[in-house]
């Protein structure tokens, strides 16, 4: 890329001659890729006018929050050049900036009521103005427009700029590369489930919410998407961009707006398939996937040993012969289901983790209304080597032509076993038993059970 006999020649060189302005053109194509957590790799092919030597290039279009550690730029092969010196500077124009600068010079105050003006010396501006007049005296907050002398914002910048200092062997138009590490872009996954009549099937829509808060806006951008919990270093950016590179694998169902999922290194990638505009200081909605009448199961949860409200969980396994398969990034998954009328209603929503494909999802949605549980310790005996419990279970349902069915569990520390339980159970694990209770419309069931633990 670079061949340079020495760079104490290259210092002589800039030393005894002038230095020429080179330009840095347009963006002709930016490529984001945007990771969970406020962290984006920015990509940017430009045309640059180079100059033979020593050269200032400058870029006023970057996003106000790159990590100057990370900023990379490349040639073709055959274009000899040294970046001798960076310099990122984000000191933007703003109110308290211009004030800061005249601390200790002369202002003007404009009163707008009489059209009187007051040559007044800042003294302060935190907490408020404080100036001292012709005659000496202190004024705090005084009124009046503050009128500043011209050009006095010439040294400020209205947006972060990159500038360089580059030594080029060749002199023309060429198209060059610029990489870095920036925060500002973060994005994150929303859902919407949408249930059928008998809550045994539904609708699945998934949607990615783009936050751009850089400082620029990026044009017709080719967007990548990374879920996943990339490892940062005391939440620097600085780590090699090559390590970015990977071999991918294209799989999955198609999304909705026009995203191919991708196994990236122990992440996925989303790869959106058209350009998109992402301006500053918004915040973009684009669909990420559709899945239409895949079956699920609403679940009523009991706790058996400590009571407390049942709950209802919506359950589904993320498999292609369930209609699904996508890896689902993490985020919030909002429950909807049409009432009498057919109008959807919001019934719950939950946070799920990055989930791959082929495992269970359960959504926890809320409690139930007409379902009613108790617990109750019957009896606790000490064994010597270890102790006996005995609970029982009251579960209500006041559901009129319902049968439902409740899921009781209890949780068992230690070396254990079921003594006596008055309804059939299953060892779920190693430290939980479990209970499938049916439960009659506007009825209810009864579950006594005993269980032993043994310290060895």
């Amino acid at each position: 890329m670079k061949h340079i006999a020495a760079l104490g020649l290259t210092l002589l060189l800039l030393a005894t001659q002038s230095a020429f302005a080179g330009s840095a053109g347009d963006v002709e194509d930016v490529y984001l890729t945007v990771y969970n957590g406020n962290l984006s790799l920015i990509r940017e092919l430009r045309s640059f006018e180079l100059s033979q030597g020593s050269q200032a290039l400058v870029l006023d279009d970057v996003s106000g929050q790159l990590n100057p550690a990370t900023v990379h730029l490349s040639f073709p092969e055959g274009v000899d050049f040294e970046l001798l010196e960076q310099n990122f500077d984000y000191d933007l124009v703003n109110t308290a900036k211009m004030l800061e600068r005249f601390i200790g010079r002369e202002i003007t105050l404009h009163n707008d009521y009489d059209g009187t003006r007051m040559l007044v010396t800042l003294l302060s501006t935190s907490g408020g103005t404080v100036v001292r007049d012709s005659a000496g005296q202190i004024l705090l907050n005084p009124p009046g427009r503050i009128i500043l002398p011209a050009g006095s914002a010439d040294e400020l910048l209205l947006r972060p700029t990159l500038s360089w200092l580059l030594w080029s062997q060749q002199a023309g138009r060429q198209r060059g590369e610029i990489s870095y590490l920036s925060g500002g872009l973060d994005w994150n996954a929303d859902y919407v489930l949408m249930l059928n009549a008998d809550d045994t099937a539904s609708d699945l829509e998934g949607w990615v919410t783009l936050t751009n808060n850089s400082g620029t806006t990026y044009k017709d951008a080719h967007l990548k998407l990374v879920a996943g919990d990339v490892n940062r270093v005391r939440e620097e950016l600085g780590y090699a961009l090559n390590d970015l590179a990977g071999t991918v694998a294209q799989n999955g169902m198609g999304g909705g707006g026009g995203f191919q999922e991708e196994s990236f290194f122990e992440y996925h990638l989303y790869d959106l398939d058209r350009p998109t505009t992402i301006r500053n200081s918004q915040q973009k909605q684009i669909g990420l996937l559709t899945a239409n009448d895949f079956p699920v199961n609403k679940k009523f949860l009991f706790n058996g040993q400590y009571g407390g409200d049942v709950r209802v969980a919506v359950e589904f396994t993320n498999s292609e012969e369930e209609g699904l398969g996508m890896p689902l990034p993490a985020g919030v998954v909002r429950v909807f289901k049409a009432d009498s009328k057919g109008q959807a209603q919001f019934v719950g929503e939950d946070r799920i983790d990055h989930t791959p494909r082929d495992e269970d999802l359960s959504i926890y949605i809320g409690n139930a209304f007409d379902i009613v549980g108790e617990a109750t310790q019957l009896d606790y005996t000490d064994i010597g080597q270890g102790y006996t419990q005995s609970y029982k279970v009251v579960l209500k349902n006041h559901k009129e032509g319902e049968d439902v069915v409740v899921t009781v569990r209890a949780d068992i520390g230690g070396d254990w076993q079921m003594d006596r339980s008055s309804l059939p159970w299953q060892k779920k694990d190693a430290t939980t038993a479990e209970w499938e209770v049916p439960v009659p419309a506007d009825g209810e069931t009864e579950l006594t059970y005993t269980y032993r633990v043994v310290w060895r």
